[in-house]
C-alpha cells in the first residue's frame, strides 16, 4: 500500500510539473500568436482564429501564406489599375487644356498665364 501510495504521489508531482510546462508553452504560443497577428496586413480581413488555426495545423500555415500572397496580389493588381487610370484621366485632361488654348490666347480676359500653365503642363506631359 506504501508502495502504490509513493507511485501515486510521483505520478501526481508529474502530472502537475507537465501541467506547469504546458502552461508556459502556452504562454509563449499567445505571444507567437500576438506576433504572427500583427505581421499580418490589417486591410486583407482575416477571419476570427485564422492565425490560431495556422498554427495549430501545418497545412493551415500554408493555407495563411497563400492567402496573404494572393490578396497581395489582387491589392497590387487594383492599385496599378488606378494608377494607369489616373494617368489615363491625366492626359485627357491635359489635351482637353491644350484645345482650349486658342480659346484663352484670344480672350481679352487674364487668362494669359493660364493658357502659360497649361502650355508648360502639356510640356511636362510630353517628354
Amino acid at each position: 500500500m506504501k508502495n502504490e501510495i509513493a507511485d501515486l504521489r510521483c505520478t501526481i508531482a508529474g502530472l502537475i510539473a507537465e501541467n506547469e510546462r504546458l502552461k508556459a508553452e502556452n504562454e509563449m504560443l499567445i505571444g507567437e500568436l500576438a506576433i504572427i497577428r500583427d505581421m499580418l496586413p490589417n486591410e486583407y480581413g482575416f477571419e476570427e482564429g485564422t492565425v490560431e488555426y495556422a498554427v495549430g495545423h501545418p497545412e493551415g500555415v500554408k493555407d495563411l501564406v497563400k492567402q496573404t500572397l494572393e490578396r497581395m496580389q489582387a491589392s497590387a493588381e487594383y492599385y496599378l489599375w488606378l494608377c494607369d487610370s489616373a494617368d489615363e484621366y491625366s492626359y485627357e485632361l491635359v489635351d482637353l487644356l491644350v484645345k482650349c488654348l486658342p480659346a484663352l490666347a484670344e480672350s481679352k480676359t487674364d487668362y494669359s498665364e493660364l493658357s502659360k500653365e497649361i502650355r508648360a503642363i502639356n510640356a511636362s506631359f510630353s517628354v
